[in-house]
Order: structure tokens, then C-alpha cells, then sequence
């Protein structure tokens, strides 16, 4: 149930016609039509009687009808009081965070301040997991987004994000006659990254890591390429033919949309990682701070639904409902 549906319900009750509700708040008539069957198959009640004169709620309907009026009364409160304290809302928050994830979540998140916090100011630091959870220690950022694979998790200032899924990426027209044949897969098992150069950033890097981890599990031995340090700079390299890299979609996106590079998928295993938000101790209490942090989830859910931050999203705070596929009710 959302805000949409109420809005939606009421309009054709008050209106008793689909049609005349469609033009009374200037939205298609088939939308209309697609949340009433959403909402009644989630209430799993019928709201409205319908017959050639138009619709009419139900006994059902008319009950629901003075909730769904409370609810976005109570709703249209909250933002009033909210707009009120957000001019009171300032202050400089830094966020530590890696490469690819500055790469999906940073547009959208300076973009959605903007326009609901004016007044806080926003910076990113960018470097590898370990380097990120140092900057938090040493209290030199105020929110990190990492992949500590510790007890993290438990402490109250953290919460799991995402459990993102790895992908083998390569040019959609490679230069290298080694990748001709592996630009036809759908799915490449781990134990066949043996046989390819793949650029990798320093040991001590959380990817790595994982890589060899798995590796050593299966009795084979990688072959890591430098990167070139800088995540557009490797993907350059990568959209040109000449290279392969293993990130998660969030680092790449912007890159598949465009056709420039493709996804294979890993398998046997499947490579995952989990990614930990978590605000500095002594912020906790820092109203601005809180604020990011919320969005940050937000946002994290949002790209997740677009499949511009693909794999599980563990966070389901803000987490987009999914759209019940229903027959159109029909119109009158």
C-alpha cells in the first residue's frame, strides 16, 4: 500500500467514476485502474461495486475510506512538521565509501539534498574498504560504506546495505582474440578465470581477498593485472577491448546502459559481497548526519530496484514494493 493508492481511491470514490477521477488529477486512466487492483488484491477486499452508472464503494470500501482519508491527513502532518526543522538541519557531513559505490549512489544523493536538505553540505572520500574503515577509526569521516566481514553487523550505529553480486565485465566488441569466445557467454565458472589477465587493484584490497580466497578453495591460481589506480581510467581501458575486470554492476552501470561493456555472470560460485553502513560514534547523535545516513539507505534501495545496484537488498527499510501484476478492473 502507498500514498499513490490512497490517492487514487479516494479521488474515484469521490468522483464515483475511473474516468472522471483519470481527469480530475490528470493521470491515465489504465494507472488508476492498475493501483484500485493492487490495493484490493493486497486488502484482499472488494472496494467498489461497479455497474453502467459508475463505481460505488462497498460497506467495506466506505470503512476503508475514512482510514485512507487519516492516513495521509497524518501523513501531510508529518511532512509539515519535518519541512519546518529542515531549515534548522545544516552542517558538513563526509561520507568514506569506495570507488563503485560513490559511482551509483553519489549523483542521486547530492541530488535528493539538494532538494530536501539545502543547508547540509556533502563530501565524499573515496579509497579501498580497509583504507575507509581507517578514515572512520581515526574520525576523519563521519560515515563509512564498507565491507568489514567482522561483527560490524551487531552494532547499533550499522546497518547492512546490500549483499552486491560480482560480474566478470568485458568490452562488447573485445580487441584481444583471447575474449572473442568469452564475449559469447551468459555465465563463466570461477575456475575458468584461470585462464584470463584480470585487472585487479592492490592485495590488500576486500576484492582480492575474496578472489583468492576462492581460488585457494578450488586448487587454481588467478592471473591479477595492475589496475590503473583510478576505477574510469581501468573501465576505459576495459570499454577500448583490451582488458577484463570482476566489480559489482554499481561500478559499471552507467557503462552497460550505454552498451559499452557487458556483464558475465560468475558462477560456481556465485561472488557476492556485503557492504555496511556505519555512522562515526560520536555523530550519532548529529541530527545532519542522520539525515545522510537515511538517505544514503534510501537511495541504496532505489538503485537497487532500477538493477543499477544489483544482488539482495538486505536493508528493506525503503525498500520499492513490488508491482502486483493484475488485470486492468475494468473502466467505466
Amino acid at each position: 500500500m502507498n500514498t499513490k493508492q490512497l490517492q487514487y481511491f479516494l479521488a474515484t470514490a469521490e468522483q464515483g467514476s475511473i474516468t472522471a477521477a483519470a481527469r480530475e488529477l490528470d493521470v491515465a486512466q489504465p494507472a488508476i485502474s492498475l493501483q484500485l487492483a493492487n490495493l484490493e488484491h493486497e486488502l484482499k477486499i472488494k472496494l467498489f461495486e461497479r455497474d453502467f452508472r459508475g463505481v460505488q464503494l462497498t460497506d467495506a470500501g466506505e470503512k476503508f475510506e475514512q482510514h485512507a482519508r487519516l492516513i495521509l491527513a497524518q501523513i501531510q502532518t508529518a511532512k509539515a512538521e519535518l519541512l519546518g526543522s529542515k531549515k534548522d538541519c545544516k552542517g558538513h557531513v563526509v561520507v568514506g565509501l569506495s570507488q563503485s559505490s560513490c559511482n551509483v549512489l553519489s549523483v542521486e544523493l547530492l541530488t535528493e539534498l539538494e532538494h530536501r536538505f539545502a543547508n547540509i553540505e556533502l563530501s565524499f572520500r573515496i579509497g579501498p574498504s580497509h583504507t575507509v574503515e581507517q578514515w572512520l577509526e581515526d574520525d576523519k569521516i563521519d560515515i563509512a560504506l564498507h565491507y568489514n566481514l567482522g561483527n560490524t553487523s551487531a552494532a547499533p550505529n550499522t546497518v547492512t546495505l546490500i549483499r552486491e553480486a560480482l560480474f566478470l565485465y568485458i568490452s562488447n566488441k573485445p580487441k584481444n582474440p583471447v575474449f572473442s569466445e568469452l564475449n559469447l557467454y551468459g555465465a563463466i565458472p570461477f575456475i575458468d578465470l584461470q585462464h584470463y589477465d584480470i585487472f585487479m587493484p592492490d592485495e590488500q584490497d576486500e576484492l582480492p581477498v575474496l578472489l583468492n580466497k576462492h581460488a585457494k578453495q578450488l586448487g587454481i591460481k588467478l592471473k591479477p593485472k595492475s589496475d590503473f589506480g583510478q576505477l574510469m581510467t581501468t573501465l576505459h581501458y576495459v570499454t577500448q577491448g583490451f582488458g577484463l575486470v570482476i566489480l559489482p554492476s554499481s561500478g559499471a552501470f552507467h557503462l552497460e546502459s550505454s552498451n559499452m561493456i557487458r556483464a558475465v555472470n560468475i558462477v560456481q560460485p556465485e561472488l557476492q559481497r556485503e557492504i555496511y553502513l556505519q555512522v562515526a560514534e560520536r555523530k550519532c547523535q548529529d541530527i545532519a548526519v542522520n539525515m545522510v545516513f537515511e538517505l544514503i539507505r534510501e537511495v541504496t534501495a532505489t538503485m537497487h530496484h532500477s538493477q543499477n545496484w544489483r544482488g539482495t537488498l538486505i536493508d528493506k527499510k525503503y525498500a520499492r514494493p513490488t508491482i502486483v501484476h493484475t488485470e486492468i478492473l475494468a473502466t467505466v
